[in-house]
């Protein structure tokens, strides 16, 4: 079985039909009615599947330079080219057999005590499960048994002594930059196309270039760079793999067990399989990569002063109180935005050109050491902004995010001194209130973020967004706290702690140290 050539991946064409591909390299087929999304039966398999066909065609098929990109955008390539491309790297595909196979470990394994295979779920713990119940995943069909795998190695989180976590650490956030879809529907190419480099772009990331043998690429394909303590080489840095390895990276040793397998139905895509997988063989010490790998499709914090390490999802999720450290650059908090993100500033936006507004893809797992507490996913603007106005235009951006994260900590503030006699004393969160405020203010961030990119040379202008921006935190604020100072929470209900409560809500969004400095 080979993941590149077989049947299993099911797609959505334009005018809704569905049909699954044999060969991945059909992606593009079909230019009058082209596949516009894959079919996954879970929202982190989804996440991965992008990530595997982004790998495979930037693997394969990356573009000269900007020329070729860019021609590549206008028009895919046509089955055949891509088909030539993809089966130069089918080898790494296979999934079934004892010799090198897909992201399982070099050696079969044949030692160790045998795992359910509920467990390569990120959202499984031991016999139990977080998001799925306990004794619903028993069988799993080869095909998703493998991106099951690729979706543990990609982000695969703490795993117990000497079980290493993803080459970007554990449960990290991934971000593709998805095309415009105001007035029509993108196809998959585009979406995929738009988060691929030229081959001079992956010179300037992590990695080594000289390194062109495939093993250096699919760590599987080589026995594997285990991390013994004291080992020579216990650490795997850039100049040790091809910086492709980034979007195949395997800290894990795993080998499926094919052996005892049967016809049914998956338990994953609820699909009759010939064959079904109940378990696999697992060994710690695997590839140990160091935090010096920069994945150009995720965000890092990089602190001069520590390692870099990415940005994770994290509780409450994501809105666009984060979009600066997401997009551009987050000076403050040292996030910067994934080198995807940079690539389509500093370039495919000049190349696509006109009235374009992609957006941004963000997902991936919260997670406590080990278990998985929530998946994250959700989508924000990537506004056309010129590179001469950038650093202007994250100072203003700064400054609005600065105002509204005071205002939602004054609006918590004074509703526990509405509800409470004695607030200091009070043990729990109530952080439920910053999800609201972020969201009620959220449409018009935006829509003032747009006008600010386009005005920041003239001071007026933005001075007066800026007082629009005011204007809007204060109503949503006033807002909130009159709608929760009166519920349930209040403890005994005292109108008069809430009237002073308010008041103080008032003359803090006057006179608040980050509202008053809403000045261009």
């Amino acid at each position: 079985m080979n993941l590149l050539e077989d049947e299993w991946l099911s797609v959505i064409r334009l005018n809704g039909e569905q049909e699954k591909l044999k060969g991945l390299w059909r992606i593009t087929e079909g230019v009058g009615n082209p596949i516009v999304d894959v079919i996954s039966p879970r929202a982190d398999f989804k996440g991965a599947l992008y990530q595997l066909l982004i790998g495979l065609v930037q693997t394969s098929f990356a573009p000269k330079n900007e020329t070729e990109w860019e021609k590549y955008w206008i028009a895919p390539p046509d089955t055949n080219t891509l088909k030539n491309a993809f089966l130069t790297v089918t080898e790494a595909f296979s999934i079934d057999t004892d010799k090198p196979a897909f992201m399982q470990d070099y050696d079969l394994l044949s030692d160790k005590q045998d795992v359910d295979i509920a467990s390569l779920l990120i959202d499984t713990s031991g016999g139990g499960t977080f998001f799925v119940k306990e004794g619903t995943t028993e069988n799993i069909s080869p095909y998703w048994a493998s991106i099951a795998l690729f979706t543990l190695q990609i982000n695969a989180p703490s795993g117990g002594s000497g079980h290493r976590t993803s080459l970007r650490g554990g449960g990290p956030l991934t971000t593709l930059v998805l095309p415009d879809e105001t007035k029509q529907a993108a196809s998959l190419w585009q979406k995929l196309w738009l988060n691929i480099f030229t081959q001079k772009e992956v010179s300037a990331l992590s990695g080594n270039t000289e390194l062109k043998d495939l093993h250096n690429i699919f760590p599987w394909l080589a026995p594997t760079r285990t991390s013994e303590a004291g080992k020579k080489d216990f650490i795997t840095q850039p100049e040790q793999g091809h910086p492709y390895q980034m979007y195949w990276g395997m800290p894990r040793r795993i080998r499926l067990d094919f052996k005892a397998t049967e016809a049914g139905t998956c338990d994953i895509s609820h699909e009759s399989t010939e064959q079904l997988i109940s378990q696999y063989r697992t060994k710690n010490l695997g590839v140990n990569y160091s935090s010096t790998w920069l994945h150009p499709l995720t965000p890092y914090v990089r602190d001069p002063n520590k390692e870099a390490y990415s940005v994770k999802a994290q509780v409450g999720g994501f809105s666009y109180r984060h979009w600066l450290g997401l997009v551009l650059e987050d000076e403050k908090n040292h996030k910067q935005a994934a080198k995807v993100v940079q690539i389509y500033l500093n370039s495919r936006q000049e190349i696509i050109a006109g009235d374009y507004q992609p957006r941004l893809w963000l997902f991936g797992y919260d997670m406590d050491n080990m278990k998985a507490r929530c998946w994250y996913e959700t989508t924000m603007p990537v506004f056309p902004i010129p590179q001469d106005s950038r650093i202007s235009v994250q100072g203003f951006i700064s400054r609005m995010l600065d105002a509204a994260t005071e205002v939602a900590l004054d609006v918590r503030s004074t509703l526990k001194q509405a509800w409470f006699s004695k607030p200091k004393e009070v043990k729990g969160e109530i952080s439920f209130t910053d999800a609201q405020f972020w969201q009620l203010t959220e449409t018009e961030f935006y829509r003032l973020l747009a006008q600010l990119i386009n005005h920041c040379e003239d001071e007026q202008q933005v001075n007066d967004l800026f007082n629009q921006w005011k204007k809007i935190l204060r109503k949503e604020a006033l807002t909130l706290f009159d709608h929760w100072a009166l519920s349930s929470n209040n403890e005994d209900g005292d109108m008069k702690r809430v009237v002073i409560a308010r008041r103080q809500l008032e003359i803090w969004l006057n006179a608040g140290k980050n509202i008053k400095a809403l000045v261009a």
